[in-house]
């Protein structure tokens, strides 16, 4: 089925419509199911990224609550999480005035923040 805009002033312009392959039911269903897989996908990584930022909010707690940093001068850069039950994270305390930056690796398991260790970075 072709269409063409009887506003166009240029006729060799077309539009197509394209209909929808019904005489192969198989790659219908296919498609819809990658659609399927795909956007379960998208929803299944939401909860992980959002399980990231608590335990970030938790280990920024545990440095301010410990007062080995003034979490004021410092925002934490993630660097990497390891574990599912125990998790470890390490992030880099950036200092916003250009002192020493460390590396932080928090442990965190069902009950908080268990362990955390500061190394100078250079």
């Amino acid at each position: 089925m072709t269409y063409t805009n009887p506003n166009d002033n240029q006729p060799d312009r077309n539009i197509r419509f394209c209909k929808p392959n019904l005489e192969r039911p198989d790659m219908l269903k296919s498609s819809l199911a990658a659609i399927a897989v795909s956007s379960i996908a998208v929803l299944s990584a939401a909860p992980a990224f959002a399980g990231t930022q608590d335990d970030v909010r938790a280990c920024r707690a545990a440095l301010t609550e410990e007062g080995r940093l003034n979490m004021d001068n410092y925002r934490l850069g993630f660097e990497n999480k390891k574990g599912t039950r125990v998790r470890t994270l390490t992030l880099e305390a950036i200092s916003s005035d250009d002192s020493q930056n460390y590396e932080v690796k928090c442990t965190i398991e069902r009950s908080g923040v268990t362990n955390l260790e500061l190394t100078e970075l250079n």
